[in-house]
């Protein structure tokens, strides 16, 4: 299992013209997505793995037991894989934690994918190629963002919804073009276009405006990139470069483009906003060092660095709640491993391994969280599964319905009236 995990890494690029920045995991294209040497799995046409750890409590009550999963209602599901599948990643989750997307490999192809617990992984279809990845997904979960190669070879945005794959329109000139994120009501979608010679050009698409051209910040060069949308469509946030470098920027149609990046490092990227456009996250490089740390910018406070685990040289921030206090994303750790961590304000950075150690079998690692439920409840990503031997998208509930505990209380005391009587 060991040499298997090494081998899951970051994406190669392809064709495509890419700075050399980090960028989040799944943004360049992979040629041989997932793990390297891995055997097609044997549950692919299973229903989702979902594994509770149970922790009970007997009470003096005779009779009366009280089972919770760990860490207080917690729970995990492994999304699997398609039918003589290898590996599967999450990249976006509905807001009530229901829908999750992402993409899966499967004998040569990589398939988009939407899941919900009733229909496990549904493959998303594409446009002739065999590289398709679906990146981000409406609240109620009914419309799909991504991007699929096509017959000749170039990747084309899509919008999916009520079971139809739809290509965006490409701006004039562009080569290929991928969406990278959606608007709450599915409505406003986001992205990039290459323009060929390395240029290339963050996008926003809506139902009623078309596909509009967000430009370049000031001074720079002809390269910009969205990278996520807020609830409402109107603040845009990605990356553009000036001179040698990359900056993070905020759009909005009153104020266009602007450089966010305040703590001139060596680069920045903004990789997520939250739903009111007020709080931006990303990562930078601190300056003269190797060091890539997270930041966090605030409307009227400006960016913040939140640094790296201890011990660890990089971190990386891939989703934000609706509030702006609590982010999610994949990080190094003091002896080189890669997990996923959380961090949370007056909490700081947290290994999610160890947070929800007691719902991971032995050898089994969260590697990434990629995004986050508006309310922070819900966790996607990926990780390797020990007990199927393969990389795994996975769904985290980090707090138990609020019904459900009602429930389990309301039927407790029942119960306990009745033994009360019986006794």
């Amino acid at each position: 299992s060991e040499e298997l995990k090494s081998e899951i890494r970051m994406p190669k690029s392809e064709s495509s013209p890419t700075p050399k920045i980090r960028k989040r995991p799944g943004d360049d294209v992979r040629a041989d997505f997932g793990l390297a040497g891995t055997s097609p799995g044997d549950r692919g046409g299973a229903a989702p793995q979902h594994r509770r750890r149970s922790r009970c409590v007997r009470p003096t009550w005779p009779h009366l037991r009280i089972c919770a999963s760990a860490q207080g209602g917690a729970s995990l599901t492994w999304l699997g894989v398609f039918p003589n599948g290898e590996t599967s990643e999450a990249w976006g989750v509905s807001a009530d934690g229901q829908t999750v997307v992402g993409a899966a490999y499967t004998s040569g192809i990589t398939r988009a994918f939407r899941w919900t617990a009733s229909t496990g992984l549904v493959d998303l279809g594409g446009f002739g190629g065999n590289l398709h990845f679906a990146q981000g997904v409406s609240a109620d979960g009914s419309v799909v963002v991504g991007y699929s190669r096509d017959a000749s070879g170039n990747f084309r945005p899509f919008r999916w919804a009520d079971g139809t794959l739809a290509a965006l329109p490409m701006l004039s000139g562009a080569r290929w073009g991928r969406a990278l994120g959606v608007s709450a009501d599915g409505d406003t979608v986001v992205g990039e276009f290459g323009l060929g010679a390395g240029r290339r050009r963050a996008f926003r698409w809506s139902s009623s405006g078309g596909t509009q051209d967000l430009g370049i910040l000031p001074g720079g060069q002809e390269w910009s990139a969205a990278a996520a949308v807020s609830a409402d469509g109107n603040v845009v946030v990605g990356s553009a470069q000036i001179g040698n470098t990359y900056r993070a920027f905020r759009w909005t149609p009153e104020t266009g483009m602007q450089n966010i990046d305040t703590l001139n490092g060596a680069f920045s990227q903004a990789h997520a906003v939250s739903a009111d456009g007020a709080t931006i996250v990303g990562q930078w490089q601190t300056p003269g060092s190797n060091r890539l740390e997270v930041f966090r910018w605030r409307a009227g406070i400006g960016m913040e660095s939140l640094e790296v685990l201890p011990g660890g040289t990089w971190t990386d921030a891939f989703g934000v709640s609706a509030d702006g206090r609590i982010i999610v994303g994949q990080a190094q750790t003091a002896n080189g491993d890669t997990v996923a961590v959380r961090w949370r304000e007056g909490v700081g950075w947290e290994d999610l391994n160890t947070v929800y150690g007691e719902l991971l079998t032995p050898e089994t690692v969260l590697l990434s969280a990629t995004a986050i439920s508006p309310d922070g409840r819900y966790i996607v990503g990926f990780g390797y599964n020990a007990l199927t031997d393969r990389g795994e998208a996975y769904l985290l509930d980090t707090i138990p319905e609020p019904s459900a505990l009602l429930a389990l209380l309301s039927g407790c005391a029942l119960l306990c009236r009745s033994l009360r009587r019986r006794v």
